[in-house]
């Protein structure tokens, strides 16, 4: 079987060249096209890459302040100090000395209820006061009694106590 030679005709040439023309052509506009929006789609997804960094900037700064806002909260739910106050260490004419073992001794006695929740602390404070007045304090061979007179449950628990030497 024999093609026959259609490049010999000046007809079939110029179809020719009209379809090869029309193939370049229509590759050029595909690729501008596609160029296009290519350009539009890296575009779009650099502002989207920007957007969603700045929004996880944002997260991580509110997680981190609501995390500051629980340490806070909780700081002020919970027993951060103890103060002794000695409403008669003057009557019964206590030295400085003396005072520094009794509120060390009460100090040691009321370490368990330090960063406890205030709410747990203000429930069991007829615990907390028969733990500071059921023990007998030995300094020097001088025994005491301490009595609460007041105790102010916040997150400075601070506690008013009475001192009694015990005759022994």
């Amino acid at each position: 079987m024999h093609i026959p030679p259609f490049y010999k005709k000046t007809k079939w040439q110029a179809f020719f060249i009209g379809i090869l023309t029309g193939v370049v052509i229509g590759y050029m506009f595909f690729l501008y096209v596609y160029g296009q929006h290519t350009e539009r789609w890296i575009e779009d997804n650099l502002a989207i890459r920007n957007e969603l960094n700045q929004v996880q900037q944002e997260n991580e700064l509110l997680k981190q302040d609501k995390d500051d806002l629980n340490r806070a909260n909780e700081r002020r739910l919970t027993i951060q100090d103890i103060e002794l106050e000695w409403s008669n260490s003057d009557e019964i004419d206590l030295d400085r000395f003396t005072l520094h073992e009794l509120n060390e001794n009460v100090l040691q006695e009321l370490q368990t209820i330090m960063g406890r929740n205030i709410e747990s602390v203000s429930e069991q404070r007829e615990l907390l006061m028969r733990t500071i007045e059921n023990k007998v304090y030995d300094i020097r061979d001088i025994q005491y009694e301490l009595e609460v007179r007041h105790i102010t449950i916040s997150p400075t628990l601070i506690i008013t106590i009475d001192t009694h030497i015990t005759g022994s």
